[in-house]
């Protein structure tokens, strides 16, 4: 079998490679990827949807999880650069469909941490403690603005630097947040396990023909999307592929190991929050069972644990995407400044920085929208519009990842796989277009959803315009981002022939 192929790249690639240290032992993988699989902001939607949000999680974890998981542990395994998604996609099909998948997959992240997680950090102190979400810091709008947007920039820049500082120590909050996420999984569960037996729950849930998937408009419109949007992650620690102390082995097991325990942990914490409780509780209410005050100070607690693990999803999504984004840059696909990795840290300062920015720009004007809007759906409006957008311009990047693998079997046939997805051509067939079709749907119905809740305060018509409006300036803003990168000569192409086996490459060529 053939250890090496050719690759072309840049001078500038090779170059900031210099500065990448191996940091990223199997231990972390693990946890890492648990963190990115498993998001609480999310969560509280997905389980409002009732029995029939944990059918599909079944589901989902059989039809799209693990043939996701199955194609990810090979080519994340035989195909070990930096940059992860972007060099899959530049190896099938070119520095153009890389270059637009990596855009894709990267803006998202600085939506997400400056819109949903920032915000629902600031949720979770209001809630937790001071008993309210419409609680007012100050007793003043003006007041409440300026300390939400403390409490936003503080959050933002937390997860920022995160991404900035080494790997050897930035890792530790998506670590550390892996634990907290699952602390508080089982912490809900025994306060429903405890709401059960003091007879407070009437089981109005335990529905079995409930659980038989009815509602088509439900299904692709909010939980298809939602599950697809929990469920990805398992490609973003190859971002930092080169940093793996050995991706060959370690890839592998950590999928493994990552996807069981998130499934696990969903799928208990649904069973007893979605089937055990009523739907007009929710599963906040199992805290009815405790004292009050025993119950006031768990909720200042969860309230902190809340908000790490809010800053564990954003840290960790911010440090596998921008990497991946810094080496698209490097590559001649955008301004090389973007790729520049830090000397004292080794990682993308640049990118962090831009994410850093765009997030602070997207909580500052979601909050002053929420506070000082006189019109329209406030809040509401902007973060349908916002989640939307977030989940969209995920699940089309995978558009672009699932593809690749397919392609990447063909193109290079014969290269060693250390792991390789059972059942020869058929097996990747299947394991390529199961999740592909997951993230075509998803894409599709959130983009164009079938309804949307008068509650959020915004039409269908406005809410499509607004996502495709978005979405023709991203994929603008990659395009003249990719001639920008082309037309910087002193960055010129170079040839290499990419070693797979010991993660080498040795300059071949150079070219303009």
């Amino acid at each position: 079998m053939d250890t090496s192929i050719r690759e072309v790249t840049s001078e500038a690639t090779l170059e900031e490679k210099k500065k990448l240290r191996k940091e990223f032992n199997y231990f972390d993988m693990v946890f890492y990827t648990v963190s990115a699989l498993i998001g609480l902001d999310t969560l509280g939607a997905f389980s409002a949807n009732g029995e029939q949000a944990l059918t599909w999680m079944v589901i989902a974890a059989i039809t799209f999880l693990l043939p996701y998981g199955l194609l990810t542990a090979e080519i994340g395994s035989t195909f070990t650069q930096e940059g992860g998604m972007y060099e899959w996609c530049k190896l099938a099909a070119g520095r153009i469909y890389a270059a637009l998948g990596a855009m894709l997959y990267w803006i998202s992240n600085p939506l997400w941490v400056g819109g949903s997680l920032a915000v629902g950090a600031i949720a979770a102190i209001k809630l937790f403690w001071f008993g309210s979400l419409t609680y007012v810091f100050g007793g003043s709008t003006t007041v409440d603005a300026i300390v939400e947007l403390v409490i936003a920039l503080a959050f933002i820049w937390g997860v920022t630097w995160s991404a900035i500082l080494s790997l050897k120590f930035g890792k530790w909050l998506s670590v550390f947040g892996s634990y907290v996420k699952l602390a508080l999984l089982a912490l809900f569960v025994v306060l429903a396990l405890a709401f059960i037996i003091s007879g407070q729950s009437k089981g109005a849930n335990l529905n079995p023909s409930n659980l038989v998937p009815s509602n088509f408009s439900l299904i692709v419109s909010i939980i298809l999307p939602i599950i697809i949007f929990q469920f990805v992650g398992f490609e973003l620690q190859n971002g930092a592929g080169e940093e793996m102390h050995n991706p060959q082995r370690d890839v592998p097991r950590a999928i493994i190991r990552s996807g069981a325990i998130a499934v696990v942990a969903y799928a208990v914490f649904l069973t007893f929050i979605v089937l055990a409780l009523p739907k007009s509780s929710g599963f906040l209410s199992v805290s009815g069972v405790l004292p009050a005050g025993v119950a006031k100070v768990l909720g200042w607690l969860i309230a902190i644990g809340y908000v790490l693990a809010l800053a564990s999803s954003g840290g960790t999504w911010v440090i596998g995407a921008d990497r991946t984004y810094a080496m698209s840059a490097l590559d001649r696909t955008a301004p090389r400044l973007l790729g520049r990795f830090s000397g004292r840290y080794g990682t993308p300062i640049a990118v962090n920085t831009m994410t850093g920015i765009t997030a602070s720009i997207t909580a500052i004007v979601a909050i002053l929208i929420s506070e000082f809007a006189t019109a329209g759906g406030g809040l509401g409006a902007l973060f349908a519009v916002v989640i939307g957008f977030t989940i969209s311009t995920t699940t089309l990047s995978y558009l672009f990842i699932f593809p690749a693998y397919l392609i990447l079997r063909y193109k290079y046939p014969n290269v060693h796989r250390p792991y390789r997805v059972p059942g020869g051509m058929v097996g990747a067939w299947i394991v390529t277009l199961l999740p592909f079709a997951y993230a075509a749907v998803g894409s599709y119905f959130i983009l164009i959803p079938s309804t949307i809740s008068s509650s959020l305060g915004i039409d269908k018509t406005t809410y499509i315009v607004t996502q495709f409006v978005a979405l023709g300036i991203i994929l603008l803003l990659a395009i003249v981002f990719y001639v920008w990168g082309q037309l910087e000569r002193q960055n010129r192409d170079v040839v290499v022939d990419l070693n797979l086996e010991n993660q080498s490459e040795v300059v071949a060529s150079a070219g303009e």
